[in-house]
């Protein structure tokens, strides 16, 4: 199974209005675009792959030791990767205060995880996948222009990744001092 760490996104409403809203930019093209499904809307902060229960017991160990304080996530530009002109994915990103927070949650990450041999598979770029693209669709720039300017554990099937949570940590409402 493929392992990951992430942030869940809990205004699935506003990025439902917001990926119908693509959806019906790119009309031509929704047999070659596949929305990301409610349940499964995340920011991935670190990558593993496969691992084997042994390592995921070592990884949950070393997160249940992060404090992090709650903060809102605002969304701001629409793009793609890895270019507009040959999209495989089409993200929404955030705004300056919500990167800036979740590039600091994912260096508390980062720095657990290498504690016990991890290092990120790439660099950290703070965004929430929309669709996919199943097929190359061409440059999607001018479409994705009308809506630029916005204020686990996976298993791979057929019909896509299906995600299970193994392993819950909640934000407290303020950090305290470790001792």
């Amino acid at each position: 199974m493929r392992f990951f760490i992430a942030v869940d996104c809990n205004n699935k409403e506003k990025i439902l209005n917001i990926q119908q809203m693509i959806r019906t930019s790119l009309l031509h093209l929704n047999g070659n675009i596949k929305p990301t499904l409610p349940e499964n809307l995340h920011f991935t902060l670190f990558f593993f792959g496969d691992i084997d229960d042994t390592t995921v017991e070592r990884i949950k160990h070393k997160i249940n030791e992060i404090r992090f304080e709650e903060f809102e996530i605002s969304y701001k530009k629409i793009g793609a990767f890895p270019t507009y002109k040959q999209p495989k994915v089409i993200w929404i990103g955030l705004d300056d205060n919500s990167k800036k927070k979740l590039n600091s949650l994912f260096e508390l990450v980062k720095c657990k995880m290498e504690q016990i041999g991890f290092k990120p598979d790439k660099q950290f770029k703070p965004h929430l996948t929309l669709f996919r693209v199943k097929r190359p669709i061409g440059n999607i720039e001018e479409y994705l222009s009308k809506h630029s300017d916005f204020i686990g554990k996976s298993e791979l099937f057929p019909s896509g990744p299906v995600y299970s949570n193994i392993l819950t940590v909640f934000a407290t409402n303020k950090i305290e001092n470790e001792k």
